[in-house]
């Protein structure tokens, strides 16, 4: 019991010291200033920055389009109630850092010039990879003209850190002795010290982020006078985009400061795409095509699937039919000798419209073809292992409401919205067989959002989101998707396991990790003949250190600790991991012939190490 109050009083102590911290640290409050229609140097979305409590909504990325609106770099036109245009024009003064981010985004929806609002959110572009690039921008400025700062310095977080070691030690102390003195193992102690080391360095990430400064509150304060002038009598709230044509830049300021809700619904730059509503500017004048995704059982799948499903339906259909016929029979004076006739045609009729189906689409094959409007998955189950159902959805320009239809995996990753192609389709199952690409989309490899290096920062909301492995490594990991591709690559995977790999993809799966440990994954495939995956994943800060028991999780087994490398990595079958002065790594191997020997994952933690503190030569 004295190993608990000893940690309970470790732990008040460093709660103590968080709340100091946070109170030392916290933004100054700000005075609205006197009524002004005068504006000030500072941009929409600084203004929304600082006035916002040192946090961006959506409105900054509208506000900004509607300030280059107002400054000529482009032109909304309204033309009807349902439809307005951005024109774009040459900018004739030289653009913030995230002004050109929006600004390259419309140049990319844009045809021949023009592109729709409503079409604003369209695109290819990694929308919380462009979101957090806009935002560390607005911030890189408003730190540069001392209007914010990081909430914490490195010495605060790692003073924090360090002392959270205290009572999550005092804890695992404690539980230890409990559960030695009750003839347990011991490992409940560690875990217990991990999981309250875990639960108090989280608790620190969630106050940690960005704080105005004194300065800032002053600025802040001028321009919630001018909130309050604008509030007073020109009705911003109902002023669509277009207006700003009239009112100029007041309009875009009333957009960052929260008056002008019509102009920023309309204008969807920051926001994802919609499902089911989507903007074509197929056949040459921008349009919306509604996009419905059918239930799964006779439209979406292919044939086998539904034939399975006819099938399977029919024998229940059958049954059910069946018994009622018997309960028929005994109660009333339903004739027993018609209830195997009677199930058995409700079982044909109920697989004999899906079989149907599937042989006319088998034996008349139909051609579609048009715009990608829309290009999606949907989980369809599976905890352990995902599966997910995939969708395309195509503008022909005979119909503005369009059912999506069914696809491979491996035809559908290929594809991009905006893509012109041929399909080869079932009409009445809705499963692409073949799909053809005779145009390419514009948004294809379209400069949608520049974050180049100058303006990266660490500027996280919380803890969670610093980036992988410092500056130097996340300029590499922002350029190249999939971020550990910076880690490792083809020819590591080659030289240690003696298969040629592609370069890195996608990775769809979720790690048994919690998610304030903000871990970031990637897929190597063989392009051989034996099929061998390799999964890196990879995590930064003083937290990132939990990330060495993935491989014990995904192996269930107890792993050892790698000879010459100082306790730093873990080996595990089929599993290896490590530590550097910047975060952690788990590489996973699967293998057909199952897991690798463990020089190759050893040799291959030692060069990942290498390349992490940039001490390896090898590219």
């Amino acid at each position: 019991m004295v190993f608990f109050v000893a940690a309970a009083v470790a732990a008040g102590l460093w709660l103590l010291l968080l709340a100091a911290l946070a109170a030392a640290t916290r933004t100054p409050a700000v005075v609205p200033g006197p009524a002004t229609a005068e504006l000030r140097e500072e941009s929409p979305a600084l203004v929304g920055l600082i006035t916002g409590g040192v946090r961006l909504g959506d409105e900054a990325v509208a506000a900004t389009l509607l300030d280059l609106a107002a400054r000529g770099a482009v032109q909304i036109e309204e033309i009807g109630p349902e439809l307005s245009l951005v024109r774009l024009r040459v900018p004739g003064t030289p653009l913030r850092p995230y002004e050109k981010l929006v600004y390259d985004h419309v140049r990319s929806l844009a045809t021949d010039g023009v592109v729709a609002t409503g079409a604003l959110a369209e695109g290819s572009r990694n929308l919380g990879r462009w979101w957090k690039s806009f935002r560390k921008k607005v911030i890189a400025e408003a730190r540069e003209k001392g209007l914010s700062r990081p909430r914490w310095n490195r010495v605060q977080a790692a003073v924090l850190t360090a002392a959270a070691a205290v009572p999550a030690g005092a804890l695992g102390v404690a539980v230890s002795v409990t559960t030695h003195s009750s003839s347990s193992d011991g490992d409940g102690g560690f875990a217990a010290a991990v999981l309250g080391f875990g639960a108090l360095v989280a608790l620190m990430g969630r106050l940690n982020g960005e704080r105005g400064t004194a300065e800032g509150a002053r600025v802040a304060g001028y321009w919630m006078g001018v909130r309050a002038h604008l509030a007073a009598g020109e009705g911003f709230a109902e002023r669509p985009a277009a207006a700003v044509t009239i009112w100029g830049r007041h309009l875009a300021y009333a957009a960052a400061l929260g008056l002008a809700g019509r102009a920023v619904a309309s204008l969807p730059i920051g926001r994802p795409a919609d499902d089911r509503r989507a903007w074509s500017d197929f056949g040459g004048m921008w349009h919306v095509v509604t996009v419905t995704y059918p239930r799964r059982f006779l439209w979406g799948r292919p044939p086998g699937p539904i034939v399975f499903a006819a099938l399977a339906a029919a024998f229940f259909c059958g049954f059910w039919t069946w018994l009622l016929g018997v309960v028929g029979s005994a109660v009333f004076d339903w004739p027993g000798s018609l209830n195997l006739p009677v199930a058995v045609l409700a079982a044909g009729l109920t697989a004999g419209v899906p079989i149907y189906r599937v042989l006319a689409d088998l034996t008349t094959k139909a051609e579609a073809e048009g715009q990608i409007v829309r290009l999606r998955r949907f989980r369809v189950g599976g905890d352990d292992d995902p599966k997910y159902a995939y969708w395309l959805a195509l503008d022909d320009g005979r119909t503005r409401e369009v059912k999506a239809y069914g696809i491979a995996e491996e035809l559908w990753r290929p594809l991009a919205e905006g893509d012109l192609v041929r399909a080869r389709v079932g009409r009445r199952t809705g499963w692409v067989e073949a799909v053809e690409v005779l145009t390419g989309s514009r948004h294809r490899g379209a400069a949608s959002y520049d974050d180049t290096g100058e303006h990266l920062l660490e500027a996280p909301e919380n803890l969670g989101e610093v980036s992988v492995f410092g500056a130097a490594s996340r300029r590499r990991d922002e350029e190249e998707p999939g971020g550990p591709a910076s880690l490792v690559t083809p020819a590591d995977l080659r030289r240690a396991l003696g298969v040629p790999f592609g370069p890195a993809g996608a990775w769809a799966g979720d790690t048994p990790m919690p998610p304030w440990l903000a871990v970031r994954s990637c897929r190597y495939e063989a392009t051989g003949a034996t099929p061998v995956t390799v999964d890196v994943h990879a995590a930064a800060g003083p937290r990132a250190v939990f990330l060495i028991a993935l491989g014990g999780t995904l192996s269930r087994e107890k792993g050892r600790p790698v000879p010459g490398m100082g306790g730093r990595a873990m080996l595990y079958p089929g599993v290896v991991a490590a530590r550097t002065s910047q975060g952690a790594f788990a590489v996973h191997v699967r293998s057909p012939a199952g897991p690798p020997p463990p020089g190759a994952l050893i040799g291959l933690a030692r060069a990942v190490v290498a390349r992490a503190e940039g001490t390896s030569p090898v590219a």
